[in-house]
């Protein structure tokens, strides 16, 4: 007698592969979204790391605030020069901001990022 043995079929079947290629596409979808507010964060704190690095501890708020503005206006930043906390300490000027930056995922669906940047200046 001959003993026949069925194995378990094994793969994904299309409903499985219809949810599973949806929630990758969702995923990479909401990634995508994200990137812009990433760089920009990265681009703001390149800002104030070169408008740190331009002043010693002596310079002026408004100075400050200016050089700032004029770098924050080519990168089209989020952040205006009000909005930034200028300390000195240790000899050296202290650039920090916090905001805040919404992604519309989908319908009233958003991701909020709360972003704080800081830098030192070197001089």
């Amino acid at each position: 007698m001959d003993t026949v043995i069925y194995r378990q079929q094994r793969g994904l079947s299309l409903i499985g592969f219809i949810f599973l290629a949806a929630v990758v596409a969702f995923v990479m979808f909401t990634a995508f979204r994200c990137v812009p507010a990433w760089t920009e964060y990265f681009s703001l704190k390149k800002v104030l790391q070169q408008t740190a690095n331009e002043f010693g501890v002596d310079a002026q708020a408004p100075a400050i605030r200016a050089a700032y503005e004029r770098r924050s206006v080519i990168d089209d930043l989020p952040v205006n020069a009000k909005q930034i906390e200028i300390r000195k300490e240790n000899g050296r000027i202290t650039l920090a901001v916090q905001y805040e930056r919404r992604v519309p995922v989908a319908g009233n669906m958003s991701l909020v990022f709360d972003f704080d940047a800081t830098a030192m200046g070197n001089r």
